[in-house]
């Protein structure tokens, strides 16, 4: 993931279905819209950004890879093992890309595989979009 001028939604903005279109175009998140579209979580999404990180260490902005693992999470359903795990490490690999480094990309990746669980039903699990 690389800096780029196209805007995402701020931190606990409520963002429609329409926007959440648009971003899956412009970052190639092809079938997770097809997923979205075909059946939509029922809670609106709202991104926390970075769930109990800074937005933004060391002057680098990882809020943009926090959001789209948001995305991920939010549309997610319950017992999609695999699916988590790719968003946990695509996350991982953008933080890495964004601040130049690993350490605190692998240390982010396994607070969410620790934290993230849908058996968790936490306001960020996975799923937290379908939580009725």
């Amino acid at each position: 993931m690389t800096p780029e001028t196209f805007r995402l939604p701020a931190v606990h903005e409520e963002v429609p279905l329409s926007k959440i279109r648009e971003i899956c175009e412009h970052y190639g998140l092809h079938e997770l819209w097809k997923k979205i579209e075909k059946d939509p979580p029922t809670l609106s999404f709202v991104s926390d950004g970075c769930t109990m990180w800074p937005d933004v260490t060391n002057g680098k902005d990882i809020y943009p890879a926090c959001f789209l693992h948001d995305l991920k999470y939010w549309a997610g359903y319950p017992g999609e093992d695999v699916e988590r795990l790719v968003a946990d490490a695509e996350l991982m690999i953008d933080v890495a890309h964004i601040r130049n480094s690993t350490k605190m990309a692998e240390t982010m990746f396994h607070g969410v595989r620790l934290g993230g669980t849908d058996k968790f039903n936490l306001a960020f699990s996975w799923g937290f979009g379908r939580v009725t």
